[in-house]
């Protein structure tokens, strides 16, 4: 059986905020500013805008394009997109697995 990379655990760990998964899942809806994504999760601007940083960083969202704020034109507003899909299967794994590890415990 193989093991983990490090990419992979590097990967693993950047999903350890409790707002970065929710974040790669509504971005594989459709492309979002931060302050789109605070407004849809129900999440302080800050800690989310801070999440998308650390997830464009670690190379998971791509910057697509800027624009000029609705509220401040002479802002740039930042749309973001995931750069892979396939983050619901991965919740879908893990739930199954978490259900699994349940199902252990209780028999």
């Amino acid at each position: 059986m193989g093991s983990l990379s490090d990419e992979a655990a590097t990967l693993l760990a950047e999903l350890r905020h409790p707002v970065r998964l929710p974040i790669l899942l509504a971005l594989e809806e459709r492309p979002r500013s931060p302050t789109e994504m605070a407004e849809d999760l129900g999440e302080p601007f800050d800690r989310v805008n801070h999440a998308m940083r650390a997830l464009a960083s670690a190379g998971l969202i791509a910057l697509v394009r800027e624009e000029p704020a609705a509220a401040a034109p002479n802002l740039m507003r930042r749309i973001y997109a995931v750069r892979y899909r396939g983050w619901g299967r991965l919740v879908e794994t893990l739930e199954a697995i978490a259900d699994a590890r349940d199902d252990d415990v209780a028999g």
